[in-house]
């Protein structure tokens, strides 16, 4: 997926503002969600030849991190802490930057997919209502030949049917699709903003 100039400044603008209201939410409470590993090659995806700092991380750590937010206040600032076994310092801030690179791009990445969502169901949201405009016209004009012709009220009626069936889907996503996609994409960003800490745990590399 190619990320161009504009989608990242877009980026940078909301997160922006998004910073500043979690300044103000910081004022009421923060939540720091915990994370022990056995060695740092558990916080890497281990299928990406990317050097360290610019690795993606596992599908664990990330389906952890969104389990945990799901149960955190959506106003909470985020710090993460990873209790790493036999981290040394300078593999703690690799690990940081591959943190804070990861969720960036997730972050990107999903912005262009929100925006080709949105596209797409707005285009098809214009269709199925010029549809539904259609179609409850041909409902009109075979309810107004149905009372000689019991056939033409059966047509009426699927007619009707048909068009609010065609509008069923567009108008789902707006209701609800579209605020998922938004929430998404703001969970990466606060993963994005977070403040992140790497801890040296030698028990770890011992734990059965």
């Amino acid at each position: 997926m190619t990320i161009d100039i504009k989608d990242t400044r877009d980026l940078e603008k909301r997160e922006r503002r998004a910073h500043l209201m979690g300044e103000l939410a910081e004022l009421y409470h923060r939540d720091t969600i915990f994370i022990r590993l056995r060695d740092p090659d558990d916080f890497y995806n281990r299928l990406d030849p990317a050097p360290e700092h610019e690795r993606a991380l596992s599908d664990d750590v990330e389906t952890y991190l969104f389990n945990k937010l799901a149960h955190i206040s959506s106003h909470a600032r985020i710090g993460v802490t990873f209790v790493v076994g036999g981290v040394s310092l300078y593999t703690a801030e690799l690990m940081r930057k591959a943190f804070e690179n990861h969720f960036k791009i997730r972050a990107e990445e999903q912005l262009i997919k929100n925006r080709k969502s949105r596209n797409h169901w707005l285009v098809t949201l214009i269709s199925s209502i010029l549809a539904l405009a259609l179609f409850l016209f041909l409902a009109h004009v075979f309810r107004a030949n149905a009372a000689g012709h019991p056939f033409f009220g059966i047509l009426s009626e699927g007619f009707s049917i048909i068009g609010w069936v065609a509008l069923w889907e567009p108008a789902t996503y707006f209701l609800y699709g579209r605020n998922r996609e938004i929430r998404t994409l703001y969970d990466y960003m606060r993963l994005h903003r977070a403040a992140v800490t790497v801890q040296s745990d030698d028990t770890a590399r011992s734990a059965p």
